[in-house]
């Protein structure tokens, strides 16, 4: 690729240039978005509150339409600058037609920018690839072109939704622990978009429960929740009056639910509450015509893999794919 030309525009905070591409990079809340943002984290409510720092988002567009090509937000940090922090995935998004040089060239431009402004690392934490495999193949060759080399590729479990029941996708065993569950009176309920102390407390009640640090700040799961409630779900199993597991999913965009966090307690281990969850939201996917269930990575509290989590996960059915954590230092 040829050197970067700087041209400097009354809206965006600098601008490169390269044959048929242009990136702006502006404050978040200044930035042109698409009219279409598919996936919810890259939207700019959920941006607003991912960190009270300036976020910097590089919009990627084609010179000869103006279309919007592709967007990148990131912020700096403590040790080093990093997609938005409490997201599960951040990066590259393409919304339009664009080729792997193009996004190369963006990600060239977001380099140069850190490091002019005293970064001296990247770190950019990806989608699985079962979200959209195409996207994922043309944005993993353009980070390894600019230079952002895997930190770290997790396996991440999903279903995909079929028109089979949950009780026949999985393995035997965890289909009899479901009956189980359901012989002894449990049920599961869910509601869509509110943010109360119960979901909240129990969560943390689970969490403290196992020595485990709870995965997202104080409030910051209120936060999330109220500023797209529509896309928050809480699956909760009772037994009589008394909740025994608990499952915030979020719907990422029309195709795609995500398993945010769950947990249970350890006194109704042997009944396998968290079964029933998944079949709820499982069920969930089939009637809203959502095609995939993203469970999420298999990780402790310590970030260390957990073969117990994986090996369950691939008894109700969860395909691997990858997820990937780019990272690039200058």
């Amino acid at each position: 690729m040829g050197s970067i030309s700087n041209n400097f525009t009354h809206t965006s905070l600098r601008s490169w240039t390269y044959h048929d591409s242009l990136v702006d990079v502006f404050s978040m809340r200044e930035a042109p978005f698409p009219s279409t943002v598919p996936w919810l984290f890259y939207r700019r409510e959920q941006l607003a509150i991912q960190t009270s720092d300036l976020i910097y988002s590089f919009i990627l567009t084609s010179k000869g339409s103006g279309d919007i090509l592709a967007v990148f937000h990131c912020v700096p940090g403590p040790n080093g600058w990093i997609s938005p922090p409490l997201a599960p995935f951040g990066g590259i998004m393409p919304v339009g037609n664009c080729h792997s040089h193009q996004l190369t060239f963006l990600l060239d431009c977001i380099r140069e920018w850190v490091a002019d402004m005293g970064g001296n690392m990247l770190t950019v934490k990806t989608a699985p690839s079962c979200y959209d495999p195409h996207a994922y193949e043309i944005c993993h060759r353009a980070c390894l072109s600019a230079g952002f080399l895997p930190n770290h590729t997790y396996s991440n479990h999903y279903i995909p939704i079929a028109s089979q029941c949950f009780d026949r996708i999985i393995e035997p065993a965890e289909r009899r622990r479901l009956a189980k569950g359901k012989v002894r009176g449990l049920r599961v309920t869910m509601y869509r978009g509110i943010s109360d102390k119960l979901a909240e407390g129990f969560l943390h009640r689970c969490y403290n429960v196992r020595g485990y640090k709870f995965p997202a700040p104080p409030d910051q799961l209120a936060r999330f929740i109220t500023a797209s409630p529509e896309n928050y779900l809480v699956f909760t199993n009772w037994l009589e009056d008394e909740p025994v597991a608990m499952a915030i999913m979020v719907r990422v965009s029309d195709g795609i639910l995500y398993h945010f966090m769950s947990g249970y307690l350890p006194e109704y281990r042997a009944l396998s509450p968290a079964l029933m969850l998944f079949e709820a939201a499982f069920e969930y996917c089939r009637k809203e015509k959502i095609s995939v269930l993203d469970l999420g990575i298999s990780i402790d509290h310590l970030g260390n893999p957990k073969p117990s989590l994986s090996r369950f996960k691939a008894n109700i059915g969860g395909l691997e794919c990858k997820k990937v954590v780019y990272q690039a230092q200058f």
